[in-house]
C-alpha cells in the first residue's frame, strides 16, 4: 500500500485492491475526495488518483493524468466497462469534473455487472422454456444431466401423445438409441464394467432368455479371481443345460474355440475392470480380439451423475457400444446412468429390475423408460405397461 504526492494537485494511492487505494484517499483527503482515474499495473496493485473536492487541477495542456507525454493510451477500467482515465481538459466546467469522473467509474462498474447476470441469464434461459419446465416437474427428481433434459424439451414439443408416458415415450424415442441384444446373438458378447454391477447374473439372464426362444448360450467366465464366482457360474450353466468354461486368459480362450469348436453363441463374463487402468483395457481389448466379441457395458442404474458420465463415455472409448443398466428396482434415481449413455452415444440394450434370473432382462424401449422415469418409488413395473 502507498500514497504519493506530485507536482499537480492530484494525489496518487496504491493498494492491493480498489477499496484499499480508497481508504488511504480518504485517510489522506476526507471522505469528498473525487476520484480522477484508476488504473491497474500488472503486478495486480491497483493505482488510483484523486483529489479534494473543489481542488482545481493544475493548468490546462499539462498533459493529462498519468505523465505529461502527448496523450497517453487509457489505462483499462478494473470493473471491465467504460474506461475512466480522463483528462481534465475534457470537461469545460471544472465543477463537473468530479462528478462526471465518479459516474464513468460507476457505469463502468455497472456495465461489468450487467455483464456478468446477462450471461447467468443466458445459462438459466433454459429453465425459461415452458416444456424444459414442464419435464423438471414431471422427471427432475431422476437426476438427468441437463443435456439430456434440454434434448429431451426440444423433441417433446413434437410429440402428439395424450398422456404424460405417452409424450415422454415419443421424446425418448427421439433422443436415445434403443438396441436390445437378440436372444440368440450372431456374435459372441463380452460383458464388462466394475465389480459387483451384475456382469454374471446378466449373463445367465442373457441364457436363460435364449432358452425361452428354444436355443442356447453357452459362458464363459475369466472372473476366477473373485470369490464364489465359478460355482455360481457353474450352477448356472447346470441349471440351463449349457456348457461352461473357466478360463485364465486369452490363450486359453483361443485353445477352446480351437479344439471346443463350440457352435452355440458364447457370452462371456469379465472381472470387473477400470477403463482408466491401462492393464485391464489391454486385457479386455485382448479378450474381444481372440473372442471377436462386441463388449456391452453392464452398470447400476444409480450413482453419481458425473462419474457414470465420465464412465460410461471412458468404456465408449474402448469400443462400447451397447448398455445393459442393471438395479431398476432398488434405485429410486436412474438419471446417471440413462444420461451416461446419452452423453457418450452409447445405445440402451436391456435394463435388470429384479435378481432373480428367471425374470431375465428388460428389452430397452421408450415405452418402459419413460413408466419406470415417471415412477417415484423403486419397484417393478415389467408387465404392468
Amino acid at each position: 500500500m502507498s500514497h504519493h504526492g506530485g507536482d499537480m494537485s492530484y494525489q496518487t494511492f496504491t493498494g492491493e485492491t480498489v477499496n484499499e487505494a480508497k481508504r488511504l484517499m480518504r485517510a489522506a483527503l476526507g471522505d469528498d475526495a473525487v476520484v480522477l482515474s484508476t488504473r491497474r499495473h500488472s503486478d495486480g496493485q491497483v493505482e488510483l488518483r484523486a483529489i479534494r473536492k473543489g481542488t482545481p487541477l493544475d493548468g490546462e495542456g499539462s498533459g493529462g493524468l498519468f505523465g505529461r507525454a502527448p496523450r497517453p493510451k487509457p489505462a483499462p477500467s478494473l470493473g471491465g466497462g467504460e474506461d475512466v482515465t480522463v483528462e481534465a481538459t475534457r470537461f469545460g466546467d471544472q465543477r463537473e469534473f468530479g462528478s462526471r469522473v465518479e459516474q464513468g467509474a460507476r457505469r463502468g462498474a455497472m456495465s461489468s455487472l450487467r455483464g456478468d447476470f446477462s450471461r447467468h441469464l443466458d445459462r438459466s434461459d433454459r429453465y425459461a422454456n415452458p416444456a424444459r419446465s414442464y419435464l423438471e416437474e414431471l422427471i427432475g427428481r431422476q437426476s438427468l444431466s441437463a443435456g439430456l433434459l434440454d434434448r429431451l424439451a426440444t423433441t417433446i414439443e413434437k410429440s402428439t401423445g395424450r398422456t404424460d408416458a405417452e409424450r415422454l415415450s415419443d421424446a425418448l424415442a427421439d433422443t436415445l438409441r434403443f438396441a436390445p441384444v437378440a436372444p440368440l446373438p450372431p456374435a459372441p458378447i463380452m460383458l464388462v464394467g466394475q465389480t459387483g454391477a451384475g456382469k454374471t447374473s446378466c449373463a445367465a439372464k442373457l441364457a436363460a432368455r435364449a432358452a425361452d426362444e428354444g436355443g442356447r448360450i453357452a459362458f464363459m467366465s475369466a472372473d476366477i479371481g473373485r470369490a464364489g464366482a465359478i460355482e455360481q457360474m457353474q450352477t448356472y450353466a447346470e441349471a440351463l443345460d449349457t456348457r461352461f468354461w473357466a478360463i485364465e486368459d486369452p490363450d486359453h480362450v483361443a485353445e477352446i474355440l480351437r479344439h471346443d469348436r463350440p457352435a452355440e453363441p458364447l457370452v462371456l463374463d469379465t472381472p470387473g475392470v477400470s477403463p482408466y487402468a491401462n492393464a485391464d483395457v489391454a486385457a479386455m481389448r485382448a479378450f474381444r480380439d481372440v473372442l471377436g466379441a462386441e463388449p456391452i457395458l453392464v452398470i447400476p442404474a444409480s450413482g453419481d451423475l458425473q462419474e457414470h458420465v465420465d464412465w460410461i463415455q471412458a468404456f465408449a472409448d474402448v469400443g462400447v457400444r451397447r448398455a445393459i443398466i442393471t438395479k431398476f428396482d432398488t434405485s429410486r434415481r436412474i438419471g446417471a446412468a440413462i444420461s451416461g449413455c446419452f452423453e457418450a452415444g452409447v445405445a440402451l440394450a436391456h435394463f435388470s429390475e429384479a435378481p432373480f434370473i428367471a425374470d431375465g432382462l428388460i428389452d430397452a424401449d421408450p415405452d418402459y423408460l419413460a413408466h419406470r422415469l415417471l415412477l417415484r418409488q423403486p419397484g417393478r413395473i415389467a408387465g404392468r405397461r
